[in-house]
C-alpha cells in the first residue's frame, strides 16, 4: 500500500520559511505568481506542487495563492503572528481609520473568486503596520472560505467585534 503524504499547511510555511533564507529567488518568484491565476504560473510549480499532495482539485489554487500572499508581506511582519481578524482589529486601532470596518466587512462578503483580491489588499495594510499573521491558519480559513454554513467568515467576525467567548461556544 502506498503511503500519500497529506497536506500539512504548517509544514508548507515552514518549509517556504526556511528555504526563503537560502533561495533569495523564491520570495520573488512566489510574489510574481500574485500576477495569474494562483496554481497556473509554471515557474512556481517546483516551489509548491509537492506541497499539494492530499488537496483537493480545488484547493490546490488556494495553497498556490496563499503561497503568493506569505511572499508579498512576509518580511515586514513582526512579533508574534496573529490571525488575520486580530491583525485588522489591530490596523483598525493604530490607524483609527473608519474605512477599515468597511473594507473588512466587503472581506468577509467575498467569494473565493474575491477573497484573493480582497485579501491581497487587506495584507498589504497589515504588513504596513508591521503585523505578523499566522499564515497556517489564515492558510486553513482559506480552505474552508467556500463552506456553506460561513463558520470562517462568522468566525472572523466575532473576533473583529470582539463577540465574547461564552457567545462564541454557545453558537
Amino acid at each position: 500500500m502506498e503511503h500519500t503524504k497529506q497536506f500539512s499547511s504548517e509544514a508548507l510555511f515552514t518549509h517556504l520559511e526556511k528555504r526563503s533564507k537560502s533561495d533569495t529567488s523564491l520570495v520573488g518568484t512566489l510574489r510574481r505568481s500574485l500576477m495569474f491565476e494562483p496554481g497556473t504560473d509554471a515557474r512556481t510549480f517546483p516551489l509548491i506542487e509537492s506541497w499539494t499532495h492530499g488537496c483537493r482539485n480545488r484547493d490546490r489554487g488556494t495553497v498556490y495563492l496563499a503561497a503568493g500572499l506569505w511572499a508579498q508581506v512576509v518580511r515586514q511582519g513582526r512579533g508574534k503572528p496573529v490571525s488575520f481578524p486580530e491583525a485588522m482589529v489591530s490596523v483598525r486601532r493604530r490607524t483609527k481609520s473608519d474605512s477599515i470596518e468597511k473594507r473588512f466587512t466587503t472581506l468577509l462578503d467575498s467569494d473565493p473568486d474575491e477573497l484573493r483580491w480582497r485579501l491581497r489588499s487587506a495584507l498589504t495594510l497589515i504588513a504596513s503596520q508591521g503585523i505578523a499573521l499566522d499564515w497556517q491558519q489564515l492558510l486553513n480559513d482559506m480552505l474552508r472560505w467556500h463552506h456553506h454554513h460561513r463558520p470562517v467568515q462568522t468566525k472572523w467576525a466575532q473576533i473583529f467585534w470582539d463577540v465574547p467567548q461564552e457567545s462564541m461556544a454557545e453558537n
